[in-house]
């Protein structure tokens, strides 16, 4: 999908150290009457913050020939937690993310994401968490082309950077004959995931937009990898 009516020129806005402050009380303070107490903090320091962040990127990332872009008002998660299914009933997240993928939808495959966390910010590309038949597909590719895939690989990590393995199956995936020894361990993979941690100075910082957008652009062969197994593979 094309993006279209993409803003120009656009203020660069920095994330104020106040975002961390606001973020480390809500950590202590998890209950909805002392946020409803502070939401303004929130609106002024982190959730507006966050938006004009998701347009500059969008634009940088454009202006770089990179695919990804983020909608302000559906590509960043919310600070409330569904907590139903899950044993950690705090009704809000202590920290504020979003997601840039080639359709500006949060559930498109190939991600880039960005995270504000007081804990440690960071953002990460790849394929995060996918689903049984992307996950298929995108093993699918690496099969197809082992010698890309161990290119794509080495010269990540030559930039610096590798793989999570920490998410592995145990086993070759069933379906999966005849791998080739330097391609198992990439074929138990349940997602293919790169971090880069961001310290506080990067984030208050107007550099923040321009380091995301080269580790994207640093991303963008793991990513163009994997889009290009799906189309093939597609159903």
């Amino acid at each position: 999908m094309v993006r279209c009516n993409m803003p120009k020129r656009i203020n660069r806005p920095q994330f104020s150290p106040k975002a961390f402050k606001f973020l480390e009380e809500l950590t202590n303070n998890q209950n909805r009457a002392w946020f409803a107490e502070h939401r303004p903090e929130y609106e002024e320091f982190v959730r507006e913050p966050m938006k004009s962040f998701t347009e500059v990127l969008s634009e940088e990332l454009a202006n770089n020939e990179v695919p990804l872009w983020g909608d302000p008002k559906k590509s960043l998660f919310r600070i409330n937690r569904d907590a139903r299914f899950s044993k950690a009933k705090h009704p809000y997240n202590m920290h504020a993310s979003g997601l840039f993928t080639r359709t500006g939808d949060k559930h498109s495959p190939g991600v880039l994401y960005f995270r504000l966390d007081p804990l440690g910010s960071r953002c990460a590309a790849g394929y995060l968490q996918p689903e049984a038949h992307i996950l298929k597909r995108l093993r699918q590719g690496i099969l197809d082309n082992p010698q890309a895939w161990l290119s794509i690989e080495k010269s990540l990590i030559r930039k610096g950077y590798e793989l999570d393995y920490s998410h592995s199956l145990a086993r070759i995936p069933r379906g999966f004959d005849s791998v080739p020894k330097e391609v198992e361990q990439a074929l138990k993979l349940k997602g293919w995931i790169i971090r880069r941690q961001l310290p506080r100075p990067m984030i208050c910082s107007k550099s923040l937009p321009n380091e995301i957008v080269s580790f994207a652009k640093d991303m963008l062969p793991l990513l163009s990898f994997g889009w290009h197994a799906l189309e093939k593979f597609s159903d």
